[in-house]
């Protein structure tokens, strides 16, 4: 009994210590507030420029287009973004945030990137700039994404946008291929989750030479379909066709854009007269021409086919016997060529 009372104490004695070197260290200890490390984003909470912790309200010039962004910003302007300045401008704000990432000690003093969002980017800074509404902010939201992570957002973000052209799409897809996958077509398809023909055909847009993005004078009416038909053209002997008949439609485009401000003829147009170009010239089918005694023709006759076609100028007034001397004539040099 007497030994187990001694244990007893002992351990008694070992917890009061323990305890109090917990009470010891925990006076000495800072109390960490955590509302303190978050003034910053409080106070900005407070004065509505934050939705949540994740969300953001900033001025636009804070903000760069990431140097693989999926739209040509340069190709922005009020009157394709109309329909968003003018959907903000009601609303007083922007409703559906950008997805932007932190940059760090910027060169050039940007503090976000922007991975989708450019469209938004646009009206926002044009309803600041040039219609004075400063009350209006570019509205993001702050992820943390690699490069390949953020090519892949983007993608799926914008995948299902019509205002996103076929011709942008493909370009980033190129440029995603040799940056992010190695040329691995196979793998970069898996990894976007599309079929790699799919994948194949936007990439081809992006590949047409310069001669021919001249000749749409906007690349973004190139669609998909343009770049699968045309790609086999700009091989072999019709490639020189289809780019000199490129560089003369872009001759034309840009004298009807200096003079009346637009584009001679939009993508659909171009494409036909390329394609058309491109095939190669049908083969002359023989043919076998009679005159009459004063030299003006008055039959024509050709083999299409399994018959003989005879188109007859009654103008010329031929003599029957004349019309059928010349009939015999013609069949007999046309069926022994074939």
């Amino acid at each position: 009994m007497a030994r187990k009372r001694i244990l007893a104490d002992a351990v008694s004695a070992a917890q009061q210590k323990s305890e109090a070197k917990d009470v010891s260290a925990s006076k000495a200890a800072p109390q960490i507030n955590p509302f303190a490390q978050r003034e910053g984003a409080l106070s900005d909470i407070a004065q509505g420029r934050v939705r949540d912790v994740r969300l953001r309200m900033v001025d636009p010039k804070a903000c760069r287009m990431w140097e693989k962004h999926n739209r040509i910003y340069d190709l922005l302007n009020s009157e394709n973004c109309a329909d968003l300045i003018a959907s903000i401008r009601a609303q007083g704000k922007q409703e559906i945030p950008a997805v932007v990432r932190r940059l760090k000690d910027d060169p050039e003093g940007f503090e976000y990137e922007v991975i989708s969002g450019a469209r938004r980017h646009f009206a926002v800074s044009h309803l600041r700039e040039e219609e004075n509404r400063r009350e209006i902010f570019y509205l993001i939201e702050i992820k943390d994404l690699e490069d390949e992570e953020a090519f892949r957002f983007a993608d799926l973000e914008n995948r299902g946008r019509q205002d996103i052209s076929d011709y942008e799409r493909g370009r980033e897809y190129m440029k995603a291929l040799a940056d992010y996958y190695e040329g691995n077509m196979t793998r970069m398809a898996q990894r976007m989750e599309v079929s790699k023909s799919l994948l194949s055909s936007y990439i081809s847009i992006a590949k047409l030479p310069r001669e021919v993005l001249d000749a749409y004078g906007d690349p973004r009416e190139i669609a998909v379909r343009h770049g699968q038909q045309l790609s086999p053209l700009l091989k072999g002997e019709s490639r020189e066709r289809v780019l000199e008949r490129a560089k003369e439609i872009a001759k034309a485009q840009d004298k009807a854009r200096d003079i009346g401000g637009t584009l001679l003829m939009g993508g659909a147009e171009v494409f036909k007269l390329l394609k058309t170009t491109g095939k190669p010239p049908a083969a002359k089918k023989p043919k076998e021409v009679s005159e009459g005694a004063g030299g003006l023709p008055f039959l024509t006759a050709r083999i299409e086919q399994d018959s003989l076609k005879l188109d007859i100028d009654l103008a010329a007034k031929p003599k029957p016997e004349e019309l059928a001397s010349a009939v015999v004539r013609a069949y007999e040099k046309l069926t022994s060529r074939r």
